[in-house]
């Protein structure tokens, strides 16, 4: 479906756009910059997810092991 999209997109913006980088320029295809833009969003986005699941699993680690002393305390106990 994405692949479908993308193609529509690319024959409907064939248009040369110049491009300001800080230090360079270029002249590329329209849907060549939204193509280079979508994966560079979707690249930052897995990222900023991949540290929030690694502290989520890190958390998750530590419950675990927090649940499982108090269960044997308790079983001590009993």
């Amino acid at each position: 479906m994405l692949l479908l999209v993308a193609f529509v997109v690319g024959t409907q913006n064939p248009n040369l756009v110049q491009v300001n980088f800080i230090v360079a320029s270029a002249k590329m295809p329209l849907a060549t910059l939204l193509s280079i833009c979508l994966f560079t969003g979707i690249l930052v986005g897995l990222l900023f997810n991949l540290t929030t699941l690694v502290r989520l699993k890190q958390k998750n680690r530590q419950l675990h092991k927090a649940n499982n002393l108090l269960l044997t305390k308790n079983q001590s106990q009993s």
